[in-house]
């Protein structure tokens, strides 16, 4: 993987970015771990994500991949 600095931050992060808006909405919890997990392995550690994302499914409040994230953190 490839990786290149974030502004003048210091950090460094991947030149893919995976994108997280299936989170919570067509990926439930358990698939989007395995996914964030592989990505992770495979040198990705730079992840889109938007609080408004699922927000359009029915009986969704938006924001699930957000805490989907965070809690794969947390592990």
């Amino acid at each position: 993987m490839e990786y290149r600095n974030l502004g003048r931050t210091g950090l460094k992060v991947s030149e893919l970015c995976m994108g997280t808006m299936q989170f919570g909405w067509t990926a439930d919890e358990a698939t989007s771990y395995e996914i964030l997990s592989a990505a992770f392995e495979g040198g990705i550690n730079f992840f889109d994500t938007a609080d408004v994302y699922s927000r359009w499914a029915q009986g969704n409040p938006g924001g699930v991949s957000e805490t989907i994230i965070g809690d794969w953190l947390k592990k």
